[in-house]
């Protein structure tokens, strides 16, 4: 082999092994990874779709369901009855030292107000719900406070403000909230 051709597959290599160890130094100095079952969940501020500000901390005292989906993916649209049904079985239900349930979605979108389609569609009526814009998914600073990298994305933060479960599904949600003592 030419020694021209073999300085190429060298060079080649040396900027695929960059651009691998850029990727995962990204990762690694970008994700959370405090959004964990056992943890804190990290405090947000965002503004609602009714132009009010939203506090990870105003639920505070309840248990909260935070669900990051979107308009575009498939499974969370599949999903979606099974949210809506959630907040109709516990809207008027107690836990734990009389607290409630929270739903907190946010709608991660590239453009454009097809969020608003699925939000009528499913019957979304709870007062949390907020949007945000990016271009990627990894790019939202929310997401990344949460580790998301896909979505659908749920979490369950208990009254005391701790993850109790990470990126979860819908029935593990229900079969948690089922168990609590009152």
């Amino acid at each position: 082999m030419p020694s021209s051709t073999k300085n190429k597959i060298k060079s080649i290599a040396f900027v695929i092994s960059v651009l691998i160890s850029s990727l995962i130094l990204y990762r690694y100095f970008t994700f959370s990874n405090e959004a964990n079952k056992g943890k804190i969940a990290p405090e947000f501020s965002v503004k609602l779709i009714d132009n009010r500000d939203y506090n990870l901390s105003d639920s505070k005292g309840n248990y909260i369901i935070l669900d990051f989906w979107g308009s575009w993916c498939h499974t969370c649209l599949s999903e979606m009855p099974k949210l809506v049904d959630l907040k109709s079985k516990f809207q008027f239900s107690y836990f734990d030292n009389n607290s409630k349930l929270d739903i907190v979605t946010i709608a991660l979108e590239k453009k454009g107000d097809n969020w608003i389609k699925v939000a009528q569609k499913f019957g979304f009526n709870w007062d949390f719900q907020a949007v945000s814009y990016n271009k990627f998914v990894l790019s939202s600073s929310l997401a990344n406070k949460y580790g998301v990298l896909d979505l659908p994305s749920k979490f369950l933060i208990n009254p005391k403000g701790y993850i109790v479960l990470s990126k979860t599904t819908f029935e593990e949600i229900e079969s948690y909230l089922d168990n609590i003592e009152i």
